[in-house]
């Protein structure tokens, strides 16, 4: 009689390993040998706002499909007023990354919009978070959790000089790119070009370090009140000139990486289509990178030896040369491989509260990072310590402890040179007091 009963528990656990919310393929993270933050996505789900965004936004959507596919993913794009969109089910994420062309959003298969988004950054997971004049409160919440705050004017940016021909002063023709020196994010060709720009201003705090601008406004770029001037309330003057920011980009300290963009028609296929227009570029930089197709790096083989014998030791002796090597891969979408890290920046710290060496790697003929340090003349608890943060790149941490210790009795020189003159005392007073007592003893 129990048979079917336990029939049906085990179909209902099974469905609930493999239900997807169409189509989409449920993620198992126990079963990655990474976390999803350090995995190209798979499966990436686009909500809009309506229909109609899908005629408005077509190039940038198909830009989107087709790149998941050349590598090997599923993009699915949805209405926000469709029934069952949702990002999780049965505790479990069904989408690896999430893309949010839906301004006036406020909540995601009967949730909390800025409730769910975060579990889903917080799980790993990537978002691009796209605004405008007329976005929900949901949206502005979102973006400020994440460290990035949008003006509160309610009024588009506007700039009287670098502005569209056409004399739309919201229009801004923007060229105030980052510095990307690494090449990580940004592209040459997207540099090369003007992006065409419309909508709400967004600051960075400078305390953020996990938030930096991807574009900025220029020096007489504002955000004006409804009266068009600029707002004379202490607080938004950092929403003016290049202290506005136009398009962010966040990486959280478990590689999780958002965008967030104030311009809802900067994705649009008017302004992608406009002459000298980089926005197809720029947007195909930015998803690559906030999707995982770019700068993703990990780490592996963390290994400390003495130099010599090649052995790793649990202890080490003070002045020991000690060689550490570590293998630091980058992601390369286009061959679905992990290949060497060809940057040469990476430094490894000795330390012990503070650093007491720091030494920059070097390569060797395998594409190991290999470092050569001397144990520093302390005896303690040290820690091998890497801390790799370059901007755009994945965040490499990590920490090996390694005990030093004194040398023993029995290892210190026998002779040191520097004793060379207290010997020589020794033996004079000896002879001195051999002399003295000969002549004390046979002379009269």
């Amino acid at each position: 009689a129990m048979a079917p009963f336990g029939t049906l528990v085990v179909a209902l656990l099974a469905l609930s390993l493999v239900t997807t919310q169409g189509g989409g393929e449920l993620v198992d993270n126990e079963t990655d040998s990474l976390p999803p933050s350090l995995l190209q996505s798979k499966n990436t789900l686009v909500i809009v706002g309506s229909s109609v965004v899908e005629k408005t936004h077509s190039v940038f959507l198909n830009q989107l499909k087709k790149k998941a596919e050349l590598y090997e993913g599923n993009v699915q794009v949805k209405a926000a007023e469709e029934k069952g969109v949702k990002l999780r089910q049965w505790g479990r994420w069904i989408y690896d990354s999430l893309v949010l062309l839906a301004p006036e959003l406020n909540e995601v298969g009967g949730e909390k919009l800025n409730d769910v988004v975060l579990d889903f950054i917080n799980s790993g997971r990537s978002v691009i978070l796209v605004g405008s004049e007329n976005m929900s409160p949901g949206v502005r919440e979102l973006a400020a959790n994440v460290g990035v705050v949008f003006s509160s004017t309610d009024g588009k940016v506007v700039d009287h000089f670098e502005y569209e021909e056409e004399g739309d002063r919201t229009v801004i023709k923007a060229t105030n790119y980052m510095s990307d020196n690494a090449g990580s994010i940004l592209s040459k060709q997207t540099r090369e070009g003007t992006l065409y720009w419309s909508g709400m201003g967004q600051n960075i705090a400078r305390e953020n370090d996990l938030a930096f601008s991807a574009i900025r406004g220029f020096s007489t770029s504002y955000c004006p009140t409804k009266k068009g001037a600029v707002s004379k309330k202490k607080g938004l003057n950092a929403f003016t000139g290049t202290d506005i920011s136009l398009v962010s980009l966040v990486q959280a300290r478990n590689n999780a990486r958002v965008a967030v963009s104030g311009s809802f028609t900067m994705f649009s296929d008017a302004f992608m289509s406009k002459k000298g227009s980089s926005n197809k570029a720029f947007a195909e930089d930015v998803s690559s990178w906030v999707l995982g197709y770019k700068s993703v790096l990990r780490f592996k083989d963390l290994k400390h030896v003495k130099k010599g014998t090649g052995v790793s030791q649990d202890v080490y002796r003070i002045k020991d040369e000690i060689s550490v090597s570590l293998k630091i891969e980058e992601w390369s979408a286009a061959k679905q491989k992990w290949l060497p890290f060809e940057r040469s920046d990476v430094q490894v710290e000795f330390t012990m509260l503070d650093p007491h060496l720091r030494k920059t790697f070097k390569k060797d003929k395998e594409g190991k990072f290999v470092a050569d340090v001397t144990a520093p003349d302390v005896y303690g608890v040290f820690k091998f310590v890497v801390d790799y943060k370059c901007l755009g790149y994945s965040y490499i941490h990590l920490e090996e402890q390694v005990p030093i210790r004194p040398f023993r009795h029995d290892e210190y020189e026998r002779f040191i040179t520097a004793a060379y003159p207290y010997y020589a005392s020794i033996l004079s007073t000896m002879a001195a007091f051999f002399v003295f007592g000969f002549a004390l003893l046979y002379t009269k």
